[in-house]
């Protein structure tokens, strides 16, 4: 079990090559109105709006993931660094920020739905501090409450990008270049073990 938790751990560590925006936040959260659900038309014209007409990787999986959603009719928000995110359960407080050490519960999904990596299949959540993971998840933690539950749809930059991510003997455990979804949920906003 310390293995395998050792090796998520690991395989969550900033990969990316795309750097967040450090800028410290005051834990103020200004509320928000409650969200209204969009017709299905709008929702399909509010996702359409994202859709990119530059080439390169970056717009190419950025329409990929708009497709997705649109498929999927999933009502996401994007952030300027192109995470996609849908904030499912609102969660309780101030807003997460950098460096605060959380107990989180997710599972990590491909497009097509094949499930790559989740703590709830092994019945253990994870601890680590805001800053250690992968970049979408360093930047879409910053917009959650503990208690939150939502979903990440990253780009590969903000992933594993051109490298991916190997385990063992070159066994390959998420391909470069990949899209990837996380279901999570903010457990607790824990006290920092170091001090």
């Amino acid at each position: 079990m310390r293995n395998s938790l050792s090796l998520l751990l690991f395989l969550l560590c900033a990969c990316g090559d795309v750097a967040v925006d450090k800028q410290p936040t005051t834990g103020k959260v200004d509320p928000a109105p409650p969200k209204v659900a969009l017709s299905q038309d709008a929702l399909i014209q509010k996702l359409s709006s994202a859709l990119s007409s530059d080439s390169g990787r970056v717009a190419a999986e950025q329409n990929i993931i708009v497709n997705y959603a649109i498929d999927q009719l999933l009502d996401l928000e994007v952030t300027r660094t192109g995470l996609f995110y849908q904030i499912k359960t609102p969660g309780v407080g101030p807003r997460l920020k950098w460096a605060d050490y959380v107990k989180v519960h997710y599972k990590g999904s491909f497009l097509d739905g094949r499930v790559f990596d989740s703590s709830y299949k092994r019945g253990e959540p994870i601890q680590f501090y805001i800053g250690n993971m992968i970049t979408a998840w360093n930047e879409g933690l910053q917009l959650l409450s503990p208690g939150a539950e939502a979903r990440f749809i990253a780009p590969s930059h903000l992933a594993y990008g051109e490298k991916g991510f190997l385990i063992g003997q070159g066994d390959t455990l998420v391909p470069p270049h990949t899209i990837l979804v996380f279901d999570l949920e903010v457990l607790e906003l824990l006290p920092d073990p170091n001090g």
